[in-house]
This record gives structure tokens, sequence and C-alpha cells, in this order.
């Protein structure tokens, strides 16, 4: 006879993340990358410290008890201080609960409203942390909670912000750059694709990112860069053939005046 207890549910693959915010400037892990690289719905909360954050081509700055939801088909990056904690849960547009259909950034300022929406996140690190059965599912459970409960907030808190031209040519350059960073495009034929001047796109990078239009451009290549070099066994050659650079010299070079090492460097402390 028997003895083993029956399974009395079967649980899914594992489509949810979880990880630190403070281990993920550390952590090379694909599925917990701050930028839309890895296609993943993103929820954040910052408990502790501060940074900027790009959603959809407009960027803002960030203090302590502020949630973040960015969809998983919206271009978007984070930048924290070395001071940061908090939470990253990513989840994958297969799983089936029911989602914020939008972005949403929110600092928290009523004391209890930033218990309650820690408690959340609290309860989804600590399953995801255990080995129980069900525990995918239970995870899943628990994100769906979670947008329920965002949602109720935002209800209360959240104005829908209004866009203007300079956001909206913003929106469609960062789009544009997401879909194209692989080509090699410069910044002159980005803008005459956008059907404006490289001095006027610049200059509203500038006004509503703090940086060039030349700059966003090479940080997402260089993003992707980091990312094949620590999750890739791609060789130099092959990284900077599909990044669309002329040559790996070129690629070598800039990849080592901006990240301060050598890609090969680079790919030898991402992979320890």
């Amino acid at each position: 006879m028997d003895d083993e207890s029956p399974t009395l549910i079967r649980d899914t693959e594992q489509r949810v993340f979880v990880g630190s915010l403070a281990g993920t400037l550390r952590s090379s892990h694909p599925e917990l990358r701050l930028d839309s690289v890895n296609g993943l719905h993103k929820f954040f909360w910052i408990s502790k410290g501060n940074g900027r954050c790009m959603i959809n081509g407009v960027t803002r700055s960030f203090g302590p008890n502020t949630v973040i939801f960015i969809p998983h088909d919206v271009p978007h990056r984070l930048e924290l201080s070395t001071n940061v904690y908090g939470v990253v849960v990513t989840v994958d547009p297969k799983v089936q609960v029911v989602l914020p259909d939008h972005s949403v950034f929110m600092p928290i300022l009523n004391l209890m409203d930033q218990k309650q929406i820690a408690n959340r996140f609290d309860r989804i690190s600590a399953e995801f942390n255990t080995s129980g059965i069900g525990r995918n599912l239970a995870v899943e459970y628990l994100v769906g909670l979670l947008s329920v409960h965002l949602a109720r907030m935002a209800q209360k808190h959240f104005k829908e912000p209004q866009t203007n031209a300079a956001q909206r040519l913003m929106e469609a350059f960062v789009n544009m750059l997401e879909k194209d960073y692989r080509t090699g495009r410069t910044l002159a034929e980005y803008a005459k694709v956008l059907g404006v001047t490289p001095t006027h796109l610049t200059r509203v990078c500038q006004q509503v990112n703090g940086k060039s239009a030349s700059r966003l451009i090479q940080e997402r290549v260089l993003a992707e860069a980091r990312m094949m070099l620590s999750n890739t066994d791609h060789k130099i050659l092959e990284i900077s053939n599909q990044l669309g650079f002329s040559s790996p010299a070129y690629f070598t070079r800039l990849f080592s005046a901006k990240q301060g090492q050598s890609p090969k460097a680079y790919r030898q402390t991402a992979q320890k």
C-alpha cells in the first residue's frame, strides 16, 4: 500500500520572479532586470532610497514609499541610488491574472497605505521563497491580489498625468528605439523617421529626461551588451555584430570607456 500523501493540486511552471532591489544592483538574473529587455510586467516597491524611473520616454524621480507598475510592452528603465531597498516582482504575460492596463507611478503618503502595500509585497516574497506544494500558483494569486489592492489605492490617490507634445515625441522615440536599437540606426535617422530635426529631438530628450537623444540610444545598446555578456556565451564579435556596431574594436572602445572595464573583464566579473 502506498503511504505517500496524495498531491491535491498541480502547480504551474514558474512565471513570476521576485527579488530585492538591493540585490538587483549586483544580480545579472535576466528576469529581474530593471529595464524593458525581458518583456515582463513589473511591480516595484521602493521602501527606502531614491532614484529615477523612465516610463515611455518620460523620466521622473522617486523617493521612499513609491509603488510602480509597468506593463510588459512599455519601454522603461530604473536608475537606483546605492541606498535603495525594496522589492521587484516580474510577471510573465502568460500568467492568467488581471493586471493594471497601464503604467502606475504612485508615491504613497498615508502611513496605513504604506503598511498595507508593503505587506502585499512581503507576502509575495515570503511565498516565493518557500518550496511548498502549489508555490507558483500561490505567488500568482498573490500578484492578483496586489493588483486589486493597487487599483483600489489608485482610485483614491492616482491622477492620470496629462501629456504634452514633448512627451508624445519621447514616447514615439523610445518605442522606436526599443524596436530598432540593434540596427545601428543613428540619431539623424531616428529623427528623420519621427519627422523632426536631430537638434529638436535632442532638445526634447534633454528637457523631458535630462539626457541627450544620443545618450539614450547609447545607454539602450550598452544595456543589451551587458545582458549578453552576463547571460550568454556569445563572442565579442557576435555581440558587436548583433548590436549594429561597425567593428568589434569600436564596440570594445565604447564599452570600456562607458563601463570602466573591457567587455571581457565585465563578463568575467558578472559570471563569477
